[in-house]
């Protein structure tokens, strides 16, 4: 039992301990007790320090117990409480708890002793003066309350009157915040967004080449040709358009995604974008058109933008700021419904201003902050690796907001997004259903070293072998456990600050904020601009699925020798693309061997549409003898004959006239609807195909049979 004088402590601790003296400022004397309260008795007292002497009862013995400990012992002995009897290894727990279960408000008067406490606040936890450029991250699932610590920062950025940029992905910040007079809102699909200029935004190519970094993200399992030849191609394009004094979204979108690949190619010429759109490898360059139309077709929906006012460029409106004066904010908003389509422009102006950082000069005094609730919704920000570590010199104050750190390591790799977090000084974790995640939060709020006596009793026949001796070990161990993390309540958190400061458990109150502004307010795009730019990128996308049948693995073929055990069966369907969305008779080719198909298929077949489609076949050929023997059974069946020759050989074979028939009825090739009447009557006989071909696929699925022993060596490659 470890209470008595002080100087009884100190003895025995020093036999325990050594010269480590600081470990008996740690026990609690019967005077210490007694200081507790003044008004408790002797016996009380005796009582209570006999509890603090069973802390270490057993093979441990504890070398202090915390001032909450005795505390919470000194409650269980006053009269009117109930006695509870606490397991020992309970009250290990209690002294743990204590040990980091510290009040917001100590924590705040102690900043303030040392001069450091700042005016922003988290509940009742000041930060630590001027680390807001030092950067934020909130880390938590779902509805945990990540939102609500953004809400009162941002009421103290509106105080202060500082400039902020806010990724606003479910406009309720807008409804919140946004005030016409002094703010901006980016979304292409709201009326209220400002006029967004492209050319006086990106003024020289390396300006291009960096949107379109962002524009068009690097994939991780994706080959990166296509993706860089894209960005190659994007950038040169728009950079070559800013010299068009009839510019427009509408035209870029022309341009990029609709007109013929001889087009591009003479519009390219002379830039290192032309070698990607060679003739000698057309069949390349549409699909690396292919990959341009996923991320590039979003810009379509900034058509018309131009006419909200006056040109308006992110750079131009960072530049700005003021410090003697409230400066405005800018939100980059979407719908939820309408995120996935705006994804890459909301990426690609948020990279824009996190860059835009850099042009306003350094200035530690300055404050410009960037809010980014749900940063993995966005595309992969390759500037925000580079740029975060620097931006405090610039008054840069980044707060982000994260579901979990597996989210950075899947969109910036293991190194970059360790990257991104440890400049994140002021953390606060929510809670984290999952255990792996949890126990990743528990160990970054932090660890405590336990220093642990222990008595061992020795007794033998002879009373001279009694003995007890006495040792220590430290341990380690994290300050709350990933239970602790999982079982958080809405609304609180572990926050941990930069520096010598304890990390402190806060449990926040919902503060609602009234409504002052519409969170949305929708634009009209025009129709027929919208219905003619739908229809040109169906078809390259139905052209990028062709070309992309140029780089699929050969079916293998049938032998003769194999016909016969598999006769009755009906062979595998071949591997095709997506139907075109126009329909294009191919050319007559002789048929490889193949076995015999029913009888009633054909007729079936005739009444079908005519459509275009890319058959391959075997590496091997077939002999010349079987081939023909095989073909001759199949006509004289009424079977018709399928394609022969390869992916290359059709294409060949197709007239010059076919390239015309992938536009619409009714539209050249420059993207213009010249025959209103036969652009919808070409409308309504797609919808009419679409539903056959459905019904068609459906048919080839559920006659599909396996053919794994036709299989020949290497026909996979």
């Amino acid at each position: 039992m470890l209470y008595g004088t002080r100087k009884e402590l100190n003895k025995k601790l020093k036999r325990m301990f050594g010269n480590e003296e600081r470990y008996a400022l740690l026990v609690w004397t019967k005077e210490d007790v007694l200081a507790l309260s003044g008004n408790m008795t002797e016996a009380e007292a005796q009582t209570l320090l006999e509890l603090i002497g069973r802390t270490g009862t057993g093979e441990h013995t504890e070398e202090g117990v915390s001032f909450r400990t005795v505390q919470a012992l000194y409650a269980g002995i006053r009269p009117g409480i109930p006695r509870v009897s606490v397991p020992v290894d309970t009250l290990y727990r209690i002294t743990d708890i204590a040990a980091q279960a510290i009040k917001p408000k100590e924590v705040a008067r102690q900043m303030k002793r040392d001069g450091v406490a700042s005016d922003i606040k988290i509940g009742d936890l000041p930060i630590l003066k001027n680390s807001e450029i030092q950067n934020f991250c909130l880390h938590g699932t779902v509805g945990s309350g990540k939102s609500e610590v953004i809400r009162r920062l941002l009421n103290y950025v509106r105080a202060r009157g500082d400039m902020a940029i806010i990724y606003d992905r479910s406009c309720e910040f807008v409804k919140s915040y946004y005030d016409p007079s002094l703010d901006k809102i980016l979304n292409p699909l709201d009326s209220r967004c400002a006029a967004w200029d492209l050319w006086k935004e990106c003024l020289t190519l390396p300006d291009f080449d960096n949107i379109s970094n962002t524009l068009i993200p690097m994939g991780t399992k994706e080959d990166p040709f296509w993706q860089g030849s894209g960005r190659t191609i994007f950038a040169e394009g728009a950079y070559l358009m800013r010299e068009d004094d009839d510019r427009s979204y509408e035209k870029l979108v022309d341009t990029m995604l609709s007109i013929k690949i001889d087009k591009l190619r003479a519009y390219l010429q002379n830039t290192p974008a032309a070698n990607l759109v060679e003739e000698k490898i057309e069949k390349t360059a549409i699909s690396i058109r292919a990959v341009l139309t996923n991320y590039v077709k979003a810009i379509r929906y900034l058509q018309g933008i131009e006419k909200n006012g006056e040109p308006f460029t992110i750079r131009d409106w960072m530049r700005g700021v003021r410090e003697d004066r409230p400066n405005g904010w800018l939100f980059i908003s979407s719908n939820a419904d309408t995120h996935a389509s705006l994804k890459p422009v909301i990426s690609m102006w948020l990279s824009i201003a996190i860059r835009g950082l850099l042009a306003m000069g350094e200035n530690r005094n300055r404050r410009v902050w960037i809010f980014a609730d749900e940063l993995p919704t966005l595309h992969k920000l390759p500037d925000l690796v580079e740029i975060l570590p620097e931006a405090r010199k610039f008054g840069g104050c980044y707060v982000f907001g994260i579901q979990s750190y597996a989210q950075l390591e899947d969109i910036y790799g293991v190194k970059p997004a360790a990257t991104l977090f440890d400049v994140m000084n002021t953390r606060a974790f929510f809670r984290s259903p999952s255990k792996e995640i949890a126990e990743f939060a528990a160990g970054e709020i932090g660890e405590k070293e336990i220093l642990k006596a222990s008595e061992q009793y020795s007794y033998g026949a002879d009373p001279v072998r009694d003995g007890v001796s006495t040792g220590k070990e430290k341990e380690r161990e994290t300050l709350v456990s990933y239970s602790d993390i999982q079982t958080l309540p809405d609304l609180s958190c572990y926050v941990t600050l930069p520096g010598p400061y304890p990390a402190v458990k806060l449990a926040l109150k919902y503060k609602p904020r009234p409504k002052i502004a519409e969170g949305f307010i929708p634009r009209t795009l025009d129709a027929r601009v919208d219905a003619r730019l739908s229809a040109l990128l169906e078809a390259r996308e139905a052209e990028g699925s062709l070309a992309r049948a140029l780089f699929t693995p050969d079916a293998p073929a049938s032998g003769p020798d194999d016909a016969g055990s598999h006769a009755g069966e009906q062979p595998e369907p071949v591997s095709q693309p997506a139907p075109a969305v126009m329909t294009v008779t191919p050319a007559p080719v002789k048929s490889p061997p193949t076995t015999k198909r029913p009888a009633a298929e054909p007729s079936a077949r005739t009444a079908e549409p005519p459509v275009l489609r890319v058959t391959t076949v075997p590496l091997i050929k077939p002999k010349a003898a079987a081939a023909a023997g095989t073909a001759a059974t199949a006509s004289s069946a009424g079977t018709p004959a399928a394609a022969a020759g390869g992916t290359e050989q059709v294409l060949a074979q197709q007239s010059a006239e076919q390239g015309q028939a992938m536009l619409p009825a009714g539209m050249n090739e420059d993207g213009v609807i010249e025959d209103m009447q036969a652009y919808d009557a070409w409308a309504d006989e797609q919808t009419q195909r679409d539903m056959q071909r459905r019904e068609e696929v459906n048919i080839n699925h559920s006659h599909r049979h396996d053919e794994q022993d036709d299989l020949e060596i290497g026909g996979n490659f």
